[in-house]
């Protein structure tokens, strides 16, 4: 069961971090250089084809990284959990986890179509900084994520 687990959330982690890179140095920049209301539809389309996919990728690596955690550390075990160094890095990278849910929906679901909404319509681009800072957050996660990962593992 723990190699199992173990292959389903690696395979999710290079589903998000794989698609993650891919979007941001391959697919935006070349959907930069379209017009501005022909970007927002090609941004639009693809945030509709990966969400499914990333999202689902998140899922799979919430479920088996708790499941992971709590398979390793037993329900009477709380103070290695919290008083030693792979406790520690569990802890923080729960918590990076959840900042990192947090960062992607705000990006995905909230900032992501206003902005859209105000190139399609011509209006002032506002919150093409949070969109972009929201973004780079996002990927410092995604990247941070898998690295803890391996130090935990070792």
């Amino acid at each position: 069961m723990y190699a199992t687990l173990v292959v389903f959330h690696t395979l999710a982690a290079a589903v998000w971090v794989g698609g993650t890179v891919a979007l941001v140095f391959a697919a935006v920049p070349v959907l930069r250089r379209l017009p501005t209301r022909e970007r927002a539809d090609a941004m639009r389309a693809l945030g509709r084809r990966w969400k499914p996919i990333g999202w689902g990728a998140l899922a799979v690596l919430a479920a088996s990284g708790a499941w992971l955690a709590f398979g390793y550390w037993h329900a009477g075990d709380a103070d290695v959990l919290f008083h030693s160094r792979p406790g520690h890095l569990l802890v923080a990278k729960a918590a990076l986890f959840v900042a990192l849910a947090a960062s992607s929906l705000a990006h995905d679901f909230v900032i992501g179509p206003q902005l859209n909404r105000q190139i399609r319509e011509g209006r002032p681009r506002t919150l093409m900084l949070p969109m972009r800072t929201v973004g780079w957050f996002t990927f410092a996660l995604t990247i941070t994520l898998p690295v803890l990962g391996v130090v935990l593992t070792r």
